[in-house]
């Protein structure tokens, strides 16, 4: 197959990573797993070993009638962004395309039913996802998957391991559902204000939330322990969840 650059595919052909991808996802009995961008197969042929119930979406028709023939009904042609996810509960796995991965990852970590994922991301949206408080890559991204699960690099793999090989490293990170209490749109949308401007302290991003002035904005940080001078790169998600 030719890989297409619409929908940002590089196929996975490093078969000591493909191993190790699948025996990280570890499905429980009564687990369903999720497959997104099967792409050529090669984890597809190892996930139905697994023996749990399985659905490979891909949004390619021409890869998921060329899967078809192989996999059968297990391929499902559609978009992950859109498609149906498990009414039960499921485990996602992937190498996700570049251009669509972060959405892909927010949508799945999000769903009730969601218990873990492996995914293959490009490197640098991976150093986002398990990024501490002070780190450059620490931000909206990471908090929002912070509300979800927790999360860690799996491996690191070199353009060398897929075909075409991309311009960038990939990683591999685990992402385990640990739901906060506070996982809503009322949370994510402080931490959404909380770096519109980055490099600005908490106190300016926050100007206007939820109808506060500044000075009742500065009285809730200061009931929270959270510094008048602070930046949002700084705090940890307890903090924040203090300003709700």
């Amino acid at each position: 197959m030719r890989p297409k650059k619409r929908w940002g595919q590089h196929f996975l052909r490093n078969r000591g990573a493909v191993e190790r991808i699948v025996a990280a996802i570890e499905p429980l009995p009564g687990e369903q797993i999720v497959e997104i961008g099967p792409g050529e197969g090669v984890l597809t042929e190892r996930l139905v070993q697994l023996g749990a119930e399985l659905q490979a979406i891909e949004i390619d028709p021409e890869l998921a009638e060329r899967l078809r023939r192989k996999f059968g009904d297990v391929i499902v042609n559609a978009d992950a962004l859109t498609a149906p996810l498990p009414t039960r509960p499921f485990r996602a796995v992937g190498n996700l395309p570049y251009n669509a991965g972060t959405p892909i990852v927010r949508r799945i970590i999000a769903d009730p039913h969601f218990r873990r994922g492996v995914f293959m991301l490009q490197k640098e949206v991976a150093d986002r996802l398990v990024a501490e408080p002070g780190d450059e890559q620490y931000g909206f991204l990471t908090l929002y998957t912070r509300l979800f699960v927790r999360a860690h690099t799996l491996m690191t793999l070199e353009p060398g391991s897929f075909h075409p090989r991309p311009k960038v490293r990939s990683a591999v990170v685990v992402l385990d559902a640990d739901r906060r209490p506070y996982a809503n749109e009322a949370m994510i949308d402080l931490i959404g204000r909380a770096f519109r401007m980055r490099r600005k302290k908490l106190i300016n991003n926050l100007a206007g939330w939820r109808g506060l002035t500044r000075e009742e904005i500065e009285a809730q940080m200061a009931r929270a322990g959270i510094a008048a001078g602070a930046r949002a790169e700084e705090l940890a998600l307890d903090d924040f969840a203090r300003l709700l």
